[in-house]
C-alpha cells in the first residue's frame, strides 16, 4: 500500500473513532467486516453504514477495497565454490548466527566469480586456477528468491583451508550429522554420487 493512501485511511479511522467506548466500536467493526461488509455477496440491505457507502452508491461492492496490489519479488544472484578433495570431502564454513541460514553450514558464498578466485587463491591450498560453473540452483524465500551459481573447484591431495576455525571439510559419500541448508544440502548429495563426482572434478 502507497504511504500517501495508509496515510488518508489512518486519518478517516482517526476521524471515525469515538472519544469513548473505542473497545465496543471496534469490536462493532470487526464483526460488521466479518458478517455484513464482506468482500463476495456483501449484506448490503442489512449494513447500518450503508447510505452513506462509497461502494454501495458506485455500485462497486465486488470491487472496493481494491486487492493490494502483488509486489515483484526481489531476485538475489550469489557464488558458491565448491570446493572438492580427492577423497570427495567439499569445504564448508559456518555461517554468522544472524541473517539469512544463521548459524549453519554452508559452501563459501560470493558475490562475483572473482570474489570465489581470490578466495582460492588466499585461503585455500593446492587449488585448480579456474572454477567450473555447474547448474543453477534456485531457492526461494519468503520475501524474495535466491539463484545460486556452483563454482567447482578440484583440490589436489590432502588440500587445507587457511585460518580455517570456522570451515570443515564434509564428507559427502559419508556425511556427518550437521546443519545445512536445504539447497546446498541438495548440491552435496548430487556430489556424492561417483559416477557424477568423477565426472565433474575430472573435468
Amino acid at each position: 500500500m502507497e504511504r500517501a493512501v495508509s496515510d488518508r485511511l489512518w486519518q478517516l479511522a482517526d476521524a471515525c473513532t469515538p472519544a469513548e467506548g473505542v473497545d465496543v466500536y471496534t469490536q462493532a467493526i470487526m464483526d460488521l467486516g466479518a458478517t455484513v461488509c464482506t468482500r463476495r455477496k456483501p449484506l448490503c440491505a442489512y449494513c447500518p453504514l450503508s447510505e452513506g457507502c462509497v461502494a454501495r452508491l458506485t455500485n462497486r461492492q465486488h470491487e472496493l477495497p481494491s486487492p493490494r496490489p502483488t509486489r515483484e519479488r526481489r531476485l538475489r544472484k550469489v557464488f558458491m565454490l565448491v570446493a572438492v578433495r580427492e577423497d570427495g570431502s567439499v569445504l564448508l564454513e559456518r555461517r554468522p548466527e544472524s541473517g539469512v541460514w544463521g548459524g549453519l553450514w554452508c559452501l563459501p558464498e560470493f558475490d562475483t566469480p572473482t570474489d570465489a578466485r581470490s578466495y582460492m587463491r588466499q585461503s585455500l591450498q593446492k587449488a585448480q586456477d579456474e572454477p567450473r560453473a555447474l547448474n543453477l540452483v534456485e531457492h526461494a524465500f519468503t520475501h524474495f528468491d535466491l539463484v545460486i551459481t556452483p563454482l567447482l573447484a578440484r583440490c589436489v591431495g590432502s588440500a587445507g583451508v587457511m585460518d580455517g576455525a570456522q570451515n570443515v571439510w564434509y564428507n559427502t559419500r559419508a556425511p556427518a550429522r550437521i546443519g545445512l541448508p536445504a539447497p546446498v544440502k541438495t548440491l552435496l548429495e548430487e556430489l556424492a554420487s561417483p559416477t557424477m563426482f568423477d565426472e565433474r572434478v575430472a573435468g
